[in-house]
């Protein structure tokens, strides 16, 4: 039987240790970071930031690349943990901004089939530091941007695909959203006022800004509403946003592919997370893990740990089955297992 009672002070009871969220400045001092400007060739700048363990790692030739989700960016919520638990076991971390950060689809200038320049511009930063063994990782809709660009260029330094919280379809999800909501305008009449305010073409001049109510929520407070332009959301959430649909592109990978999904999505059911799997085996992806975190929603609140450690013990694995010996350090010791709500099925 085990006891809390500490040897030394029989009246002391000791608390076991309780997981979190590693702090900036607390936890950090075994990491390096290295703030980056990545270039694109459409003659954009976007901020990214490379986390590395200042000692022992697994291999210095391979790097994880990070793409944030909607409205978020480089350094919020799961990016962040990402890269800072990814250096943590051993491995580099690149968390990239792209054109869809922040206020991108606010202002007109986050175009989603053109966040590949951003994608393609983060890989050979990672490639002009001398890593040739890289993962991709995306959140949300990061799942979506890293899925695509896995699958129409085909790097040779790719070994595999790591999506969190992947939507089937972007277009798919808002709209169940809004019809859940009753949003003011619907889908349909955005389509409309899309198609009629932009005359049929995609000229930025006739680009304006629209607000959508009760988008997000029941109500017509700030808080439920979105802002789009009608070009970012042609482009991301409109009928034809093809860049926008994984379920056209997962079968169409050629290197392993992870699942990691929320079991609790209000956005993206269950059923989702199977049919991208049954996509990408028909298509001929070679390794398809499919993971859920029960009780976890889309952002992961209370779950976020569980969500990370999924991601870090698929990148170990595939870590481990591509290792070369010329160019890695030892392992390090075992990850732990999943925490208390990880549901877990290899697949």
């Amino acid at each position: 039987m085990t006891s809390n009672r500490d040897a030394y002070h029989p009246r002391l009871t000791r608390r076991p240790l309780a997981r979190r969220p590693p702090a900036f400045g607390r936890d950090d001092t075994d990491i390096e970071t290295d703030l980056i400007v990545i270039p694109t060739e459409d003659h954009h700048n976007w901020d990214g930031m490379i986390f590395r363990p200042r000692r022992g790692a697994i291999d210095p030739r391979m790097a994880v690349l990070v793409i944030h989700g909607s409205v978020g960016h480089y350094l919020t919520g799961m990016p962040r943990r990402l890269a800072f638990h990814l250096a943590e076991r051993g491995y580099a971390a690149l968390t990239a901004n792209t054109r869809m950060a922040n206020y991108g689809v606010f202002f007109g200038t986050g175009l989603l089939d053109e966040a590949q320049f951003d994608i393609a511009a983060a890989v050979r930063a990672l490639r002009e530091r001398g890593f040739r063994r890289i993962v991709l990782l995306g959140y949300s809709m990061g799942s979506t941007l890293v899925t695509k660009y896995q699958a129409v260029h085909d790097p040779p330094e790719v070994i595999g695909v790591c999506t969190i919280a992947h939507p089937l379809s972007l277009p798919l999800s808002l709209r169940r959203r809004w019809e859940r909501f009753g949003s003011n305008p619907s889908y349909n009449e955005m389509c409309s006022i899309v198609t009629r305010e932009m005359a049929g073409g995609d000229d930025p001049a006739r680009d304006r800004i629209i607000i959508v109510q009760r988008a997000t929520g029941p109500t017509d407070r700030p808080e439920h509403a979105e802002i789009w332009t009608y070009r970012t959301w042609w482009h991301s959430r409109g009928p034809e946003a093809l860049s926008a649909e994984s379920r056209r592109w997962v079968g169409l990978l050629r290197v392993p592919l992870a699942l990691i999904q929320a079991g609790a999505d209000p956005l993206i059911p269950r059923s989702e997370g199977d049919l991208l799997r049954r996509l990408a085996r028909d298509g001929g992806c070679p390794e398809v893990h499919l993971e859920y975190i029960d009780g976890a929603n889309h952002t992961f609140d209370g779950h976020e740990l569980d969500g990370v450690e999924a991601a870090v013990r698929w990148v170990t694995h595939q870590a481990e089955r591509t290792h070369d010996p010329a160019a890695a350090a030892p392992l390090h010791a075992p990850l732990p297992v999943a925490g208390h709500g990880a549901a877990r099925g290899v697949t």
